[in-house]
């Protein structure tokens, strides 16, 4: 099929549709289309990169002082 078949096919089915899942179409296409950016895709000519997730994601960006297991001065009382 081509997409301009595709199209055609995609809007004569819409058409048949009530008002409130035509709206519900749109979103799930607009999720779609957001979904697919950050893939190999461009979108609106804009050049995507993919997402980067999991361990090492913020390596540089945590700092933990020397005296993280210092005893607190609030807490003197207690020990």
């Amino acid at each position: 099929m081509s997409q301009t078949n595709a199209i055609a096919s995609i809007n004569s089915l819409l058409l048949q549709l009530p008002e409130s899942l035509q709206v519900e179409a749109l979103h799930y296409v607009e999720y779609l289309t957001h979904r697919r950016v950050g893939t190999d895709s461009q979108i609106g000519n804009r050049p995507t990169t993919p997402k980067r997730n999991g361990f090492g994601i913020l390596k540089g960006k945590v700092t933990i002082s020397d005296d993280f297991d210092a005893p607190l001065e609030e807490f003197a009382d207690y020990q």
